[in-house]
């Protein structure tokens, strides 16, 4: 015992000197890293920080981000929008504000020409003595309850008149509750998003990270998060040639009457079946996205916010011919039933029935070209009976 007191002194005095000097090498290391990150880094990425953390929703956009996402240039704006401007909260007397809540669809994960975009042109082209604005909230990955916190976090700031939230069937996954922060949690996530909007190599200590998670553990959770990780990591820094493409060109498409549409049965395609919406139902996660579709509809009776949903939903390709059909309509009925609960609803899937799937570039997922052109002339119609 009386040696183990003599040695504590010298313990200390050792622990005092290559504790600091250990901090100082990783300090080093971190730095050499870094630099060795930016000098290898591709200039047509772009700049670090698409996704940033968020102490509520999980994630975000970051702010005044300028890259590639899925193909396609991106650029963010001041407020962490997709946007080509800056944003004045500040509203002027003809100023109508729409924010556009959404996922991946909504976001324009793909696509040169977002739907939000292609409405706020056709409403100037309406109304030119109106300041239109139809903000792009969309941020993929997304689901209705982040989305329903995205509102209640931002929306005292950006005073909508309307909000449309964008609905597509993967939304229903993954939600659960929201949380409270705490100080922590807060501090941890700006420190975080800090460091992903500014140090090139925070996706490599990441990787580095939820590799070796997945090596030890084994686990599937482990292997989701490193495969999607690699996914979000795909996504942003791919440079193809997606935004040159003939299919992201607006185009006249052809267009066909009730009559018509009426006439063109599909032989071969799937009848209306109750059982994927009955799966959809059994899902754990159900019951709380219910519950933010609640939130929203609350929101709207309370008179808080003017909110509308807008339904991602096409109707199946005919295995027969060129053409939609209605094979998902118990599904369809189902969802327009329970958005319109005291909350208007508007659907794409009638448009798209009345046009061809090979004028409709990737229109089943995420939609670009024609696709996003005929979405936002279903809103524009709708808006244009709906407002003053």
């Amino acid at each position: 015992m009386a040696r183990l007191a003599l040695n504590r002194p010298k313990l200390r005095q050792l622990l005092l000197l290559s504790l600091p000097a250990a901090v100082a090498s990783l300090i080093v290391f971190a730095i050499l890293i870094e630099a060795w990150v930016r000098l290898s880094w591709d200039d047509k990425k772009g700049t670090p920080g698409f996704f940033v953390s968020d102490p509520v929703r999980g994630l975000r956009l970051g702010e005044n981000y300028d890259g590639w996402f899925a193909g396609v240039p991106v650029h963010t704006n001041g407020l962490g929008l997709r946007a080509t401007r800056e944003y004045d909260l500040r509203k002027g007397a003809h100023t109508f504000r729409i924010l556009m809540l959404g996922d991946s669809v909504t976001f324009g994960h793909g696509a040169v020409h977002d739907y939000p975009s292609l409405l706020e042109g056709m409403l100037k082209q309406w109304k030119p003595e109106t300041d239109w604005q139809v903000w792009n909230l969309g941020v993929p990955g997304y689901n209705t309850s982040q989305e329903l916190a995205q509102l209640r976090e931002l929306g005292p700031a950006y005073q909508p008149d309307l909000v449309i939230v964008g609905f597509f069937i993967n939304d229903i996954i993954g939600n659960e509750p929201p949380v409270t922060p705490g100080v922590m949690r807060r501090t941890a996530s700006r420190t975080m998003a800090f460091m992903q909007r500014h140090w090139y190599s925070v996706e490599l200590y990441k990787r580095v990270v939820l590799t070796v998670a997945w090596r030890l553990s084994g686990s599937a959770a482990s292997r989701l998060r490193f495969e999607n990780l690699e996914s979000e990591e795909r996504m942003q820094a791919s440079t193809d040639s997606l935004s040159e493409s003939a299919r992201q060109q607006l185009t006249p498409f052809t267009r066909f009457s009730d009559a018509e549409v009426a006439a063109r049965p599909c032989t071969e395609g799937m009848k209306p079946s109750a059982k994927d919406l009955a799966e959809i139902q059994a899902r754990s996660d159900w019951p709380p996205f219910v519950e933010a579709v609640r939130g929203f509809q609350d929101l709207n009776r309370q008179g808080a916010y003017k909110v509308t949903f807008f339904l991602n939903l096409i109707p199946p390709v005919c295995p027969d011919g060129d053409f939609f059909y209605d094979g998902k309509s118990i599904e369809h009925d189902y969802f327009v039933q329970l958005f319109s609960n005291g909350t208007p609803a508007i659907s794409a899937y009638p448009a798209f029935m009345h046009v061809k799937p090979s004028e409709m570039p990737l229109a089943e997922a995420h939609a670009i070209g024609n696709a996003n052109q005929l979405k936002a002339e279903v809103l524009f119609d709708y808006l244009k009976q709906a407002l003053p």
